[in-house]
């Protein structure tokens, strides 16, 4: 009688909406997606955007998928424009100095290492970009608030998980942001900008 309550049990558990599911399947407003989860979206021979719309609860209530054609412009190191969408890396901030170390020994201007790093992943190396934000809806032209992640690798290549936000932080090209009553915006990449201190990647002035 236990064991059959145990898979009555187990049935109604599989059966009922759990984020622990969600997660694991890649679907959390926050998480780095694993590279399985990109490869789902992706078409041969073509480059693939993927916009993940989540409510205040984190569930996801909207998904759109569209093939890229043109380059993805990269205006800053927080902003992208990927087909008609302007994207803003949400909580962060960048180029607030002129010049940092690039590739651990050159000094470039910051938005020059930006677009030499950023566009090189997005447009030389990206298979599938997947922008997830917690803004349902947006005006037209106005920046979409976004974490951002890029599916690199093929044709010999393992394929993984190119985090843009980690990234800009970890190069020094942008910082996290303060609320106004000075709590941090993301700090779940606090770590990433303490250990590109470390490294001295910044402040190359």
């Amino acid at each position: 009688m236990c064991g059959q309550l145990r898979i009555v049990s187990l049935v109604i558990l599989l059966m009922q909406p759990s984020a622990s599911f969600a997660i694991e399947a890649g679907e959390h407003p926050y998480a780095e997606p694993g590279p399985t989860y990109l490869r789902q979206f992706a078409e041969e021979g073509s480059k693939v955007f993927v916009l993940e719309r989540f409510d205040a609860v984190g569930k996801l209530v909207d998904r759109s998928t569209e093939s890229v054609s043109g380059e993805i412009t990269i205006t800053g190191a927080v902003e992208r424009r990927i087909a008609e969408h302007v994207i803003q890396l949400r909580g962060l901030t960048g180029c607030r100095i002129r010049t940092v170390t690039y590739n651990r020994l050159q000094t470039w201007s910051c938005i020059d290492a930006v677009r030499d790093y950023a566009g090189a992943i997005y447009n030389k190396r990206g298979r599938v970009i997947l922008c997830k934000t917690l803004v349902l809806s947006s005006a037209e032209g106005q920046p979409i608030l976004a974490s951002c992640f890029v599916l690199v690798g093929g044709n010999g290549e393992p394929y993984r998980t190119v985090n843009d936000d980690d990234s800009m932080v970890f190069l020094g090209f942008a910082e996290i942001g303060e609320t106004p009553d000075g709590r941090s915006r993301r700090p779940d990449l606090e770590h990433a900008q303490s250990l590109s201190k470390t490294m001295e990647f910044r402040n190359a002035d």
